[in-house]
């Protein structure tokens, strides 16, 4: 296939994307730039995970929106038989698969008057694969290469984005009225699992955490490998008690698990909400602070910030402190 004075444009446009929704936005122009069809709805699972919910992508769609049953198995059916087209009430939808390494991970729905030529077909392909691959390197470019949780980077990233929402009011997500809170997550006396067993079990002791991680916070929550032995977790709950329940389960899950040579171990923790902007470190340092209460309370345990007894550094006298 050869490539339209068009196509060189939008290639470039995606490829040089380094934010998720920047890339989203342009493949949603170059679609719209085929020029064939108007009306169109691009789902993508940003996971690259079976059996989780692919994501709209153009959520200004003209179109019917689809449920997330009907996206499942649309993407079953094109992954079986790459691009299918039905004819419903006069219109032709045209169901165009999006590959990633050879299995399908979302699928562009066209509505349109008439067939689509085989070339414009081909270059949504075409499109399609680029953006998946593009997808795919800034996912892998936001993970812990040891524990694939989110790194350091994506952290400081989200807070900020998530502390901006709460600044204009955005204080809770959905319906639900599910509030924002950052979580600090440490692994008890991990020192002395390096220095009695290596850092080989060591390392093995981290990605089992990380994947107890994984597996008790939802898709839509963000877990980070913070750095060393201490995570940082972004999650949603109803309030601080609903918040307190979802870590103590983890805690509890941690202390039960048998950790091949180690045994048993805990893990301690510090949260608090994000109700308002406040800079990365400023919300970190709270949750720090509540983590290291934990410590000092003798570990395995969940402190609120709140909690803390922390005094303004403030003198009742009327002295002056220059330094």
């Amino acid at each position: 296939m050869q490539a339209n004075p068009c196509g060189h444009e939008w290639v470039v446009t995606i490829t040089q994307q380094e934010e998720e929704p920047e890339l989203d936005q342009a493949l949603v122009d170059a679609v719209a730039g085929l020029g064939e069809f108007s009306r169109f709805a691009i789902y993508v699972n940003k996971f690259f995970k079976p059996g989780l919910p692919a994501q709209l992508i153009n959520k200004d769609t003209v179109i019917e929106k689809l449920s997330e049953h009907e996206v499942n198995e649309l993407i079953d059916k094109v992954s079986r038989n790459k691009i299918r087209i039905s004819h419903n009430y006069g219109c032709i939808y045209t169901y165009v698969p999006v590959y990633y390494t050879g299995n399908v991970v979302g699928v562009l729905v066209i509505e349109s008057n008439q067939e689509l030529t085989e070339r414009c077909s081909m270059l949504a392909i075409y499109m399609l694969n680029i953006y998946a691959n593009q997808l795919a390197l800034l996912h892998k470019s936001r993970l812990d290469p040891l524990t694939e949780l989110l790194n350091r980077q994506t952290f400081d990233k989200k807070v900020i984005d998530i502390a901006a929402q709460a600044a204009h009011g955005v204080t809770h997500s959905d319906v639900n009225h599910r509030h924002w809170y950052l979580a600090m997550i440490d692994i008890d006396h991990f020192k002395r699992v390096n220095d009695n067993y290596g850092h080989v079990i060591g390392d093995e002791v981290i990605l089992l955490v990380a994947q107890l991680l994984k597996n008790n916070f939802r898709f839509e929550d963000y877990v980070f490998r913070y750095g060393g032995e201490e995570f940082a977790i972004l999650f949603q709950a109803t309030d601080e008690c609903d918040a307190r329940n979802v870590l103590n389960r983890f805690r509890a899950c941690v202390a039960e698990y048998p950790f091949p040579q180690v045994g048993s171990l805990t893990v301690s923790c510090g949260f608090l909400p994000i109700c308002e902007f406040e800079m990365v470190a400023s919300l970190v340092q709270k949750a720090d602070n509540a983590l290291y209460h934990s410590k000092n309370m003798g570990r395995n345990r969940i402190t609120a910030y709140c909690e803390l007894d922390i005094q303004d550094n403030k003198h009742n006298d009327d002295s002056i402190e220059l330094f």
